[in-house]
């Protein structure tokens, strides 16, 4: 099984980035097409808003991905570094929160099915039609 600090293993150029977001503020809309895609608010808590699973083309899509398990570990480890530099990113699926990771992040049940206390499923309705829309997305791009 990987390590999942290799995915982070620059874990110095991570926190100077975290740094950085912490002191930003701001939106930033990615459009398609002329159509919002993915909207971003940078501050403690940064918010990715998907409006467009296309946005996220190829996301998950690698036959060379990790298992299920890596990738919570990869999570985890992101909601650790997150949280000690006092950040949040909070996803959300066309306007409706789905999850958070990082400092913010007060799971309660989540935490069972994450394994941390860094990463909080706010709804599970919205996480699971997030991950529908990517592999939709996925699928008709074949």
């Amino acid at each position: 099984m990987s390590d999942p600090n290799q995915i982070l293993q620059k874990t110095d150029t991570v926190n100077k980035l975290a740094g950085t977001l912490k002191r930003s503020s701001g939106q930033l809309n990615i459009l398609i097409k002329d159509h919002v895609a993915l909207s971003i608010t940078l501050g403690s808590n940064i918010q990715l808003n998907i409006h467009d699973a296309s946005i996220l083309d190829g996301v998950g899509n690698n036959k060379s991905d990790k298992s299920l398990f890596d990738k919570l570990k990869t999570a985890q480890k992101l909601g650790e570094i997150l949280n000690s530099n006092g950040l949040s990113i909070s996803v959300l699926r066309k306007g409706k929160k789905a999850f958070t990771i990082g400092r913010d992040a007060t799971p309660t049940i989540s935490s069972i099915l994450t394994g941390s206390d860094d990463i909080q499923i706010d709804s599970v309705t919205q996480t699971a039609k997030l991950g529908k829309d990517i592999i939709k997305k996925n699928n008709t791009d074949k």
